[in-house]
């Protein structure tokens, strides 16, 4: 089975930040402070990927964290990053003069 490169945009610094700030800005509506949402983006970026399969989420070891986090509240930010992810790359399509899918 071969794999598939990911999409360019996901590489693209400004898709990057408008998820990132998207990330935040939910993040807080939902209760979780900065500090958790900027401590939190890069493992999800890194562990979640494109598919948003929160099972990697899950597993990733929480070392070196300032915050404990229950199974529960990991889904939670799965979903929320997701979600991030959706309304980012619409922003960024719109910013570009895509028409977004």
């Amino acid at each position: 089975m071969t794999e598939t490169s990911p999409p360019a945009f996901l590489r693209d610094e400004r898709f990057i930040n408008e998820h990132r700030k998207v990330f935040v800005m939910f993040m807080g509506r939902d209760g979780y402070s900065a500090e958790m949402s900027t401590e939190e983006f890069p493992r999800l970026r890194e562990a979640v990927k494109l598919d948003a399969c929160p099972k990697a989420y899950l597993r990733l070891q929480r070392t070196r964290s300032r915050f404990a986090l229950d199974r529960r509240k990991k889904m939670d930010i799965v979903e929320i990053y997701h979600k991030a992810g959706e309304h980012a790359y619409y922003g960024y399509c719109l910013a570009l003069g895509i028409k977004p899918e």
